[in-house]
């Protein structure tokens, strides 16, 4: 008689299915942003409304993925835990894809920014090379899921790759972040009393944005 496999549903399905319900709360915050920011500067160029609203799609479509994982995972498997690491997610694969074009193009926009700040190339430069490293990434990660004969099996071989992706996001959302921070604090000592409460007001949310979001997305 085969062994049984433990399960622990708190740690797998309790912990993605908190996850997918955190990030539908970000996609209402992403989607309001969205909304305010075409209600209010309906003169930016084209090329950045396009921008917004080409990461709104893909934010879309990455809600989508996640949710259809979780449907697929706890309705159309119910009662067959063994299918969770058992089977791979065409689903979960364009997901985590969806995520890395979402992400390289927040830091390239964002290095472009701090480019146009700071007049210092090599800081962007470095921000693009990471971005561009966690895109390869991702692509990689796709296309060996779609591969992966289960999804326990591709963990567990390509596990230095997931571990290194999230890092490479990480150490480039602190780079921007500290860069930003950096920046305004040096303006910041010289400002005005007005000035320098605006500015301390800016560095709060570039930290929020930056890096607090970023830990909120890990599951990602």
């Amino acid at each position: 008689m085969d062994s049984v496999v433990p399960f622990n549903p708190n740690s797998t399905l309790g912990a993605f299915q908190i996850g997918v319900l955190v990030s539908y709360a970000l996609f209402g915050v992403t989607t309001t942003q969205m909304y305010i920011y075409y209600s209010r500067f309906p003169d930016d160029s084209r090329r950045l409304k396009a921008l917004v609203a080409f990461v709104w799609v893909c934010e879309v479509g990455h809600t989508f993925c996640v949710g259809h994982v979780l449907y697929t995972y706890t309705i159309l498997d119910y009662m067959h835990p063994d299918r969770v690491l058992g089977t791979t997610s065409r689903s979960l694969s364009v997901a985590s894809l969806l995520a890395g074009i979402i992400a390289v193009c927040v830091h390239g926009f964002l290095s472009f920014r701090i480019y146009v700040l700071t007049k210092r190339l090599y800081i962007s430069g470095l921000i693009w090379f990471m971005a561009f490293l966690h895109l390869m990434a991702r692509i990689t990660i796709f296309v060996t899921s779609l591969r992966a004969t289960s999804l326990g099996s591709f963990i567990e071989q390509w596990e230095w790759l997931l571990t290194s992706n999230w890092s490479i996001s990480v150490a480039t959302d602190f780079a921007i972040t500290a860069t930003l921070v950096i920046f305004l604090q040096g303006h910041r000592s010289n400002a005005h009393k007005k000035t320098a409460a605006i500015i301390d007001k800016i560095i709060g949310w570039t930290i929020e944005t930056g890096m607090l979001t970023r830990f909120v997305s890990y599951p990602d």
